[in-house]
C-alpha cells in the first residue's frame, strides 16, 4: 500500500515537472539541463503525432458533449465498491451512474443534460 501511494505521488510530481517545462517555467526547472529542455520543446513543437493528440485532447476537454463525471478519478467499479461499504448493500449500475453524474450539493440534479438524458433513456425513468 505504501508503495502504491509513493508511485502515485511520484507520478503526479513528474507530471507537474513536465508541465512546468512545457510552460517555460525556468525558475522551477533549474534542475534540468537546458539542452534537454530545448529538445523537449522541439519535440512538442515539431512532432505531428504529439500536436495532433494535444488538439484532440483539448477539443475533448472543451466539448459540450464531454462527460461531466463528478466522482474524480475513481473508477466506476471502485466507486460501486465504496458505496457498497458505505450503504451496506450492493448498488445497481443505474444507481452508481446517478451517484457519479449528479451534483454533490443537490444529488437529484445531474451535472449536465447529456447525463440526465442518458440516465432516462437507458433506465427508462419517467
Amino acid at each position: 500500500m505504501i508503495r502504491k501511494i509513493f508511485d502515485h505521488r511520484m507520478a503526479r510530481q513528474l507530471q507537474q515537472m513536465i508541465k512546468d517545462v512545457h510552460e517555460w517555467r525556468d525558475h522551477l526547472t533549474i534542475w534540468l539541463r537546458s539542452n534537454i529542455k530545448k529538445q523537449m520543446h522541439v519535440h512538442w513543437e515539431t512532432n505531428e503525432g504529439f500536436k495532433r493528440r494535444c488538439l484532440i485532447k483539448r477539443a475533448n476537454r472543451d466539448s459540450v458533449r464531454s462527460s461531466k463525471n463528478t466522482n474524480g478519478s475513481a473508477t466506476f467499479i471502485k466507486t460501486k465498491a465504496r458505496l457498497f461499504k458505505l450503504l451496506d448493500h450492493d448498488m445497481k449500475m443505474a444507481e452508481t451512474f446517478k451517484y457519479t453524474h449528479t451534483l454533490k450539493e443537490n444529488n437529484e440534479r445531474f451535472a449536465d443534460q447529456q447525463a440526465a438524458d442518458r440516465y432516462v433513456s437507458k433506465h427508462h425513468v419517467i
